[in-house]
């Protein structure tokens, strides 16, 4: 599978990208129904990865199955 360079003029790139600068609390819905809360801590094309609330090991997301994200700060 041939990933896509993390194009950074698209404006959902530079959105996220300040809500990791500003270490906003974010919730993301995937597929399956399920929320995932915490703070992005990075993202490239294929992944974002959330620090939950009181874990030491962030979470990976694969983008295809992302169906929201919203920031909860």
């Amino acid at each position: 599978m041939e990933t896509t360079p993390l194009d950074p003029s698209l404006p959902g790139v530079r959105m996220l990208q300040s809500w990791i600068r500003e270490g906003l609390v974010i919730s993301i819905a995937v597929l399956n129904q399920e929320r995932i809360e915490g703070r992005l801590i990075w993202q490239d094309p294929e992944f974002l990865a959330v620090e939950r609330l009181g874990s030491t090991r962030p979470v990976l997301i694969a983008r295809r199955h992302i169906t929201l994200i919203r920031s909860i700060d």
